[in-house]
Formats: C-alpha cells, sequence, structure tokens
C-alpha cells in the first residue's frame, strides 16, 4: 500500500503525478510517481502553495525576463512605460529577441503614431525583483520542495515510503507545508549564488542555462538540508525544524561556497534550457 508522503492517506485510489518543481518554472521532467502526493494534496498544493509563490513579484518578473511559459505555453509580458507617447507597453520574449506593443486595453495610435513620427526613444522598465520576500509563502514553497526532492532520492529504495511516511522528524515540515501557519514563518536562507542568464558547460556540446536545481544535504549534526536554486536564487531549508543553525555552520566550514556549485552535472542538478 501507498501512502501520501504529506497527508499519510492512502493513494490507491489517486491519479495525480506530482511535479517537484512546478511546470511554470520550467520543469516537464522531474516528478513524483502517482501515489507518493494524493490527489487532494496535489490539488491543495497547486491553489495555496505554489500559486502565491509564483505570483510574487520575484516569480513573475524573472519569469517574463527568462522567456519561461506557463502551463498553457505563455510567456509572461513585462511591463514598460514609453514616456515618449507616455504608454504602458507589453514586452514578450521570444527567440532572438522580443516583441513590443501596447498594453491590454491601452490606446495604441500615441504609441503608433510616436515612433512613426521619432528615430529614437525610450523604454522603462521596472526593475525586477533579484530575491524573494522571506514570508509564509516562500517557506511553505521551499518546504513543499524539499520534502519532494528527498521522496525523489528514496523512491527506488525498497520500504521507503512507509519509512519517510512514519518518521516523525519530518512531521512538522510536513504540517506546516499542508496545513500552514500565517503568524509563522519557517526559517529559509536566501541568497543569489550566480547571475540568472548565466550560461553553464559541464563539458556538454552546448551551453546552457538552469532554471532551478535541488540536493539534499547531511550535515555532521544529523539534519538535513534542502538546497535548491531558482533562477540563480539559492534557499536552503532544514527539513528536520525551523533552525538554520546547522547550515550556517556548514557554510562557514566550506567557505561559504554553495554545495550546488559542486554539483557535478546538469542531470542531476535539475533542469535547464
Amino acid at each position: 500500500m501507498m501512502l501520501c508522503i504529506f497527508c499519510k492517506s492512502d493513494t490507491r485510489d489517486s491519479v495525480s503525478i506530482e511535479h517537484i518543481m512546478p511546470e511554470s518554472l520550467g520543469n516537464t521532467e522531474h516528478v513524483l510517481p502517482r501515489g507518493w502526493v494524493c490527489d487532494g494534496c496535489n490539488n491543495y498544493f497547486a491553489r495555496k502553495v505554489e500559486k502565491p509563490f509564483l505570483d510574487s513579484p520575484f516569480a513573475t518578473s524573472t519569469r517574463s525576463i527568462m522567456g519561461v511559459p506557463n502551463k498553457r505555453g505563455r510567456v509572461l509580458p513585462t511591463q514598460a512605460l514609453h514616456p515618449q507617447s507616455r504608454s504602458i507597453l507589453e514586452l514578450f520574449r521570444c527567440e532572438g529577441g522580443w516583441i513590443v506593443g501596447a498594453a491590454s486595453g491601452q490606446d495604441e495610435t500615441a504609441w503608433i503614431r510616436s515612433i512613426r513620427n521619432s528615430k529614437g526613444g525610450s523604454f522603462w522598465l521596472p526593475t525586477p525583483t533579484v530575491v524573494p520576500e522571506a514570508n509564509v509563502h516562500t517557506a511553505r514553497f521551499i518546504g513543499k520542495i524539499a520534502l519532494e526532492a528527498l521522496a525523489a532520492q528514496c523512491k527506488d529504495i525498497e520500504g521507503w515510503n512507509a519509512e519517510l511516511v512514519s518518521h516523525p522528524t519530518f512531521d512538522p515540515l510536513r504540517n506546516y507545508v499542508r496545513l500552514g501557519a500565517p503568524a509563522i514563518t519557517w526559517p529559509v536562507s536566501t541568497r543569489g549564488i550566480y547571475d540568472r542568464e548565466r550560461r553553464f558547460n559541464d563539458h556538454a556540446i552546448e551551453d546552457y542555462e538552469i532554471l532551478h536545481e535541488w540536493m539534499i544535504l547531511a550535515t555532521d549534526g544529523g539534519e538535513y538540508y534542502c538546497v535548491v536554486a531558482i533562477f540563480g536564487v539559492e534557499f536552503a531549508i532544514n527539513l528536520c525544524g525551523p533552525q538554520l543553525d546547522g547550515w550556517n555552520a556548514w557554510l562557514i566550514a566550506h567557505g561559504m561556497r554553495s554545495p550546488l556549485l559542486d554539483a557535478p552535472s546538469k542531470e542531476s542538478r535539475g533542469a535547464g534550457k
């Protein structure tokens, strides 16, 4: 019998597969098989855990700039001001450049007249949010990824579903992700570790960008941390309790270098493009 790794219910009738990272962040391959997360938790997480993070200024601005499509295959536009015509524009990233036009609901005649009558001009773009806000939405989202990333590492080991579900160490984070606690923000270490548009190689034929990556880090103190990078921003969360002392000690011992930067290959790091 398979049990949901979050609510511990019987999942024999569940049909959902669970994306460890949402499809709207470019993940199509890294999923948990049917039955590891029940249909109820899967649907709840999509609405109450993933959507608030995906709607955050960090996620919306970065997805737009990086040209990452949502589940429907649509790339979010970036809005800009054209001061010469006082028009709000929308910029869509596409292969090889940008498509520019008047924003939905805007009168495009002033914008068209301005570009026809002038030899130059400028766009004013809002400064993108570099690091997301440390709040309950971020903590629950990273906590969900952490528990699912741990399950992904264990899913091929016989008996690990029962072991993971019954392990009381993970119950506090499990319940925090499932039920939330508006007055409490589970601590998450957040920092940039590389430019979001950095190109990697790792001896591959072509350079590539990394959209997201993750790993499980075991410390000498017996704690387990999930270290996640999304668009070059590193998140670290303790699966064993709401504290980061072990993570901070590990960083100091390793010269503050992210363990993700030493991962051997793109395949073991997550998804790229």
